[in-house]
């Protein structure tokens, strides 16, 4: 991620005082501030996130933290939200909230989108056991030998994006999402994420990009967020966003990430199964947290242990 990317985002570093410091994204489009890291006590960090958050006018501010910092967050009034297991090198994460703009905590569609986890989650424990026979016999292998297995028919192709493909995905962006978190409709954009640690994979059909998903790859961290996932609606319903799912874990695993996870729209049933279907772990939601179309959408979080998988293969 780019230190500013105007419209977009900001990142902050913050000294407090001697010993409190914060990492940050201030997100303008989102309204959101994002706390990556602090040191020293939260309550002096709490104070000063306030009165940023009021002279951004930002109705959000989200925190990741280490288990043993939780019940400092407690004790300041944010709520968790969510967990991201594995984050930090193997470590769980978990993230708190607290609503400076108090409508911004109130999700509308709750009832709706507890009934798709419901779902997931039924689906989910009927194929659990032939997901683990299953992974007994696996291979260790790269996605450019799980290609070779043809579960995609011979008319689709599955490959890494390079820099000539970022204005036909840009432009397939643009149709896909009228809003979206970040400007995946700029060429510009596409081009300097794939010379950073972003990771994209794409489906063609005779030769036209059909679906696409990225991973946001962290070293320092060792985990992973899959997302920017898009397939153009004649090809929906064929599975194509759990192959790149699926590609992208084979190519992390290669390169000894530890986790992957992601953070999908809530409301969105068929995302939801997707991840449930390859194994996926439901850990938490994140209420109205990302610009998305019909405004602020409440964001499911689901993640997985890649060195488990690892381990079974070898």
């Amino acid at each position: 991620m780019k230190e500013e990317l105007p419209g977009y985002w900001r990142k902050a570093h913050l000294k407090i005082s001697g010993t409190e410091k914060a990492e940050l994204v201030i997100d303008y489009y989102n309204r959101r501030i994002k706390v990556m890291d602090f040191t020293g006590l939260f309550e002096e960090v709490s104070e000063t996130l306030k009165a940023l958050a009021e002279a951004e006018e930002v109705g959000k501010i989200i925190v990741y933290t280490p288990p043993e910092k939780r019940q400092e967050l407690e004790t300041c009034g944010y709520i968790e939200e969510g967990t991201i297991k594995g984050y930090y090198a193997g470590k769980d994460c978990y993230i708190f909230s607290i609503y400076p703009e108090n409508s911004r905590g109130i999700s509308f569609y709750k009832e709706k989108e507890n009934q798709i986890i419901e779902s997931c989650l039924k689906k989910d424990r009927k194929i659990g056991k032939t997901r683990q026979k299953d992974r007994g016999f696996r291979k260790k292998e790269s996605w450019k030998k799980q290609k070779e297995k043809k579960r995609l028919s011979e008319e689709y192709t599955l490959r890494p994006a390079v820099q000539a493909d970022a204005t036909a995905m840009a432009v397939l962006y643009r149709e896909g999402f009228q809003m979206y978190p970040a400007p995946l409709h700029m060429e510009n954009y596409l081009l300097k994420t794939m010379d950073s640690n972003v990771l994209y994979l794409l489906i063609e059909k005779h030769g036209k990009i059909v679906s696409i998903a990225s991973a946001e790859m962290d070293p320092k961290t060792g985990s992973a967020e899959i997302t920017d996932c898009l397939t153009v609606p004649s090809e929906r319903g064929k599975g194509l966003i759990k192959e790149l799912i699926a590609a992208l874990e084979k190519e992390l695993s290669a390169r000894n990430f530890l986790s992957s996870y992601t953070l999908c729209r809530a409301s969105s049933s068929g995302i939801n199964i997707a991840f449930a279907s390859l194994g996926y772990t439901y850990t938490g939601r994140l209420v109205k947290n990302c610009r998305i179309e019909s405004g602020f959408e409440d964001m499911n979080i689901w993640c997985r242990m890649l060195s488990e998988e690892k381990l079974t293969e070898e």
